[in-house]
């Protein structure tokens, strides 16, 4: 190394270019510039992708058709056969088919609270006899456990009902809300159900005389008994082999059909005065028998 440096000593010393990384510009050439891109031309339009072409189907022939509607003709008469079959078993496993022998055996086979219910009469017409609720008017007051046909029954209709063939006759004593009317329901059976068919006309025959067809029951409470009857009605049981025979009177001791003069000197004005009651004996009949026959109609095969 000499000493002093060069360009160190007296003199005019040119001014050097400073130690380290050339300048870009020492060489006296200029940088390139970066390449620039090209200038955006032109802008492509978006286009919705279009599905593939369905391929073409061929023409249906004309047997095609027509056998596709005969198998749809099949199909749906076997879905109008099934529902018809379907409505027919359901109607039937909705039928009752009435049971004739049940019918016949009707005062065995229904318990005597059914035959005798506690409580008789219509509350309102348009209700029928499907609860004890809907009847009213008249209280059963006794039950006779003594069944024979001459116990229960008396005058023209007991010579009748022994002719054909009672079986046996069953009595119950109902006293009316007022308590000043009784009355003796008595069910008739028979083997046959047409044995009673013109007891009806028997009954009026005997309520002319006067003759009474059912013997009077007595009730706890009443004076009700055999001399104090007074009308009588009856009512056939429908298909069932039984007839409802009733006899009702005052309750309280009293004797209808013996007017004073003048008006007991005919008959027809005592046959007048006993009407009232022949009409309250119908009536009860006619309620009975028709629950009696609603009954029978319960019981299927």
């Amino acid at each position: 190394m000499m000493y002093p440096p060069p360009n160190s000593g007296p003199g005019f010393h040119p001014p050097q270019p400073p130690s380290g990384p050339s300048h870009p510009y020492a060489s006296g050439q200029l940088p390139t510039p970066p390449p620039q891109a090209e200038p955006y031309q032109h802008q492509q339009q978006y286009q919705h992708p279009q599905p593939p072409a369905e391929p073409a189907r061929p023409p249906r022939k004309g047997w095609r058709i027509a056998l596709g509607l005969v198998v749809a003709g099949f199909g749906l008469l076997a879905v109008l056969g099934g529902g018809a079959l379907i409505a027919h078993a359901y109607s039937n496993s909705q039928q009752v088919i009435h049971n004739s022998a049940y019918s016949r055996e009707l005062w065995r086979n229904v318990p005597v609270e059914k035959l005798f219910p506690p409580y008789l009469g219509r509350e309102h017409p348009d209700k029928g006899y499907s609860s004890p609720n809907n009847e009213r008017g008249w209280t059963r007051a006794a039950i006779s456990t003594d069944t024979s046909c001459k116990t229960a029954l008396s005058g023209e209709v007991a010579r009748t009902a022994a002719e054909r063939g009672c079986v046996a006759a069953m009595r119950a004593t109902y006293v009316d809300d007022t308590g000043g009317t009784a009355a003796t329901v008595a069910l008739i059976a028979f083997g046959d159900s047409k044995a009673g068919l013109d007891l009806e006309d028997v009954i009026r025959e005997a309520q002319e005389k006067p003759d009474h067809a059912v013997r009077a029951l007595a009730a706890p409470g009443t004076q009700w008994k055999d001399s104090a009857r007074t009308g009588n009605g009856g009512r056939l049981v429908g298909e069932a082999p039984v007839f409802v025979a009733v006899t009702s009177g005052p309750a309280d001791g009293r004797r209808p059909g013996q007017l004073p003069e003048p008006w007991g000197k005919r008959s027809y004005p005592q046959q007048e005065d006993r009407e009232a009651w022949a009409y309250t004996a119908q009536g009860l009949a006619e309620s009975l028998a028709t629950r009696l026959r609603a009954e029978s109609r319960k019981v299927g095969a």
